[in-house]
């Protein structure tokens, strides 16, 4: 029987493994840089010598890291602690001594840690995880005594439970998820139950339900591959072109227009206006020469580029300009752009 059972469980563990790789994107996976902390209680069933299984209460938290990812799939790492207790009656009909009683009840503290891998299908992540833990336990007769062998510390009440695990994660919000899973727990002992009888150890299948609070973890809500937390432009329609800001790469051949130098305004923002186009400031120099190196600078990357002749006080200034646009948000938009895309190329 249980063998039957670690095959159907690992067959449910790994067929998300299995699905076909065409579902994956470039958009981040929802639990991609994410530290998650996760509070879940639920059942417990045991699996030992005694005929009859009783459900009784575990309860779990867990500490969990994912490492980055713009795939389907997310590798992390999870650090695992909690308690409950293991219930059974009815004990089999094998002659034991000293005389094993009618039912038992064993509490149990783990702590442990392991690996888990998430994969997204649509709104649902779901899960599969592998963890070892070292565990203590209690045998008695749920009334606070302990059980005969337990007592007379016939054998050592550690042991190392290895756990495989299976659920999924609906997320809810950024930052928030609703779980549930079932894991099966194979122990190095036979005494859980405080009787030992059989070739096999005892087990236990636990099932959890919860939420988690994810911290840390990588948005990219418009899909460019900017982060929102450093996406200067949150909002970029999908497949459009950007820069490291996450903003539009802005088309550089841009109209050759007449502009009135004589009209000349500034404005803000290092940007200027005759009345009806807008150009921007990209540096201002003494001498003719250096405004005219950085022109050409200007041009040779694809932008529209005028020198003006300023008078500030009693001296001449060159300013080296960049436009023409049509309106002041335009300018300004194009003004922040050329400076993160270009600003190493003109120095």
């Amino acid at each position: 029987m249980k063998n039957i059972l670690i095959t159907c469980f690992f067959l449910f563990i790994f067929n998300p493994i299995i699905i076909p790789q065409s579902l994956s994107s470039t958009s981040y996976h929802p639990l991609s840089n994410a530290f998650g902390i996760t509070v879940e209680v639920g059942g417990s069933i045991p699996k030992t010598d005694y005929k009859i299984d009783e459900l009784d209460i575990i309860s779990r938290l867990l500490l969990e890291y994912y490492f980055p990812s713009r795939s389907i799939h997310a590798f992390g790492l999870r650090l695992i602690g909690g308690g409950g207790f293991l219930s059974g009656k009815v004990f089999s009909n094998e002659i034991v001594y000293p005389p094993a009683p009618n039912n038992f009840r064993t509490g149990l503290l783990f702590l442990g840690g392991g690996f888990v891998y998430a994969i997204r299908l649509g709104t649902g992540v779901p899960y599969a995880s592998a963890t070892m833990a070292y565990t203590t336990f209690d045998p008695g007769d749920g009334s606070g005594n302990q059980l005969p062998n337990n007592q007379f510390s016939i054998y050592s009440k550690n042991t190392i439970t290895y756990s495989g695990e299976a659920g999924v994660r609906f997320p809810f919000s950024d930052i928030w998820s609703l779980n549930i899973g079932v894991n099966i727990n194979f122990s190095n002992t036979d005494y859980l139950d405080d009787i030992k009888t059989g070739n096999n150890n005892d087990a236990f299948i636990g099932f959890f339900t919860g939420v988690s609070l994810y911290l840390g973890k990588n948005l990219d809500k418009d899909n460019d591959g900017v982060d929102d937390d450093i996406d200067l432009c949150p909002d970029t329609p999908e497949g459009t072109e950007v820069d490291e800001f996450g903003c539009s790469v802005i088309e550089t051949a841009l109209e050759v227009v007449t502009y009135d130098s004589s009209k000349d305004n500034f404005i803000s923002n290092g940007i200027f206006t005759d009345g009806t186009s807008f150009c921007f400031q990209a540096d201002i120099f003494k001498d003719i020469n250096e405004a005219e190196n950085l022109q050409k600078k200007i041009i040779s990357i694809g932008y529209n580029s005028d020198i003006f002749k300023m008078q500030i006080g009693s001296s001449d200034w060159y300013s080296v300009r960049v436009g023409y646009f049509t309106s002041y948000e335009e300018a300004q938009v194009h003004r922040e752009n050329f400076f993160r895309q270009n600003r190493s190329k003109l120095k």
